[in-house]
């Protein structure tokens, strides 16, 4: 399943790759979410534009994240080595001006990958330590959280569906240099926790999110959300897990001219659990960069990164791919 469904966005983007971009430009945030073998379970929304269009709005998005995190305390231990290949399709629908419903569906695979010689080389070229990932073989799965004596494990390669998420948004403030928006979310468990592919519980969230232009001559856009999270109950959390988590972020896109964007972004979320391991016990934090090439006037497409500034709070690093349709 996963295979097909890259070689339909692979196709879909060959096939829109021709189209001239026109003076209407698209702006939105990247799409990025920690996809931490634990965090990834938890309903934690990107970031996305506060302005709400009429109809149906898609985006298409892909992501490949490699993990290493090897981590002991006196009563818990976390252990990530592997790949998570995560395939999503987001849904928009604005129904008026102001009110929007979306949806929001995603496959997982976890395995071995392919990426763990490239980013050992990356690290070795620019000096940087890899926490001992070098030292163990590469392409390899292992997911493991020990803690009082109760072990969480997944040391093979799965695939399937994740959570489903639902959103509804609501439009208070449309000026021409800002927007404000603020929604409700509910996750829904349609992943497998034994595959570590759901958490086994619903969640449910609200967000504030705002967008805006710079009101000189700068050709600078910018968008941020801040939230909150009720989580279920998790199994793969356990009993130290968090109930209520805070996440937030901040983007900004440089305009280069009608066809190419530059987009920074930062974004983070509380700790999940109270731990005494950094992984899971402390807040995460994620910068991403990336470009965006208009395709057209309803059409753009992202090719982003994103690296862990708080190191071992998020995956060493996620290749990122959206295909953005709006009305």
């Amino acid at each position: 399943m996963v295979k097909a469904e890259w070689r339909l966005t692979s196709a879909l983007i060959s096939s829109l790759a021709p189209l001239a971009a026109s003076s209407e430009v698209m702006h939105e945030p990247l799409w990025v979410e920690n996809l931490s073998p634990l965090a990834q379970l938890v309903a934690l929304p990107s970031q996305r534009s506060a302005d709400i269009k009429e109809g149906i709005s898609v985006t298409l998005h892909a992501d490949v994240a490699t993990h290493f995190v090897s981590q002991v305390s006196d009563s818990e231990r976390v252990f990530f080595d592997g790949e998570t290949q995560a395939h999503n399709v987001n849904v928009r629908w604005g129904l008026s001006p102001r009110w929007e419903l979306s949806a929001h569906i995603r496959s997982i695979q976890h395995d071995g990958g392919f990426v763990d010689s490239y980013v050992n080389r990356w690290h070795d070229f620019f000096g940087m330590s890899d926490g001992g990932r070098s030292a163990l073989p590469e392409d390899q799965i292992r997911f493991q959280f020990d803690r009082d004596g109760e072990q969480v494990l997944l040391d093979r390669s799965v695939s399937g569906q994740g959570d489903t998420t639902f959103e509804l948004s609501y439009l208070s403030e449309r000026q021409q240099e800002l927007q404000i928006a603020y929604a409700v979310g509910y996750k829904a468990s349609t992943g497998a926790s034994d595959d570590w592919l759901g958490s086994g519980a619903t969640d449910l969230y609200g967000v504030a999110r705002f967008s805006g232009a710079h009101q000189g001559n700068l050709p600078l856009y910018w968008h941020g959300q801040l939230g909150v999270t009720r989580a279920g109950d998790s199994a793969l959390l356990g009993a130290q897990q968090k109930d209520w988590l805070w996440f937030t972020g901040l983007s900004a896109e440089w305009l280069l001219n009608d066809r190419w964007s530059l987009i920074a972004q930062l974004d983070s979320h509380s700790a999940l659990a109270a731990s005494d391991l950094d992984a899971v016990g402390d807040a995460a934090g994620m910068f991403s960069l990336g470009l965006r090439r208009q395709l057209g006037r309803q059409w753009a497409l992202d090719v982003s990164f994103a690296e862990d500034i708080i190191v071992e709070s998020a995956p060493d690093i996620i290749f990122q791919a959206s295909l953005h349709f709006r009305p």
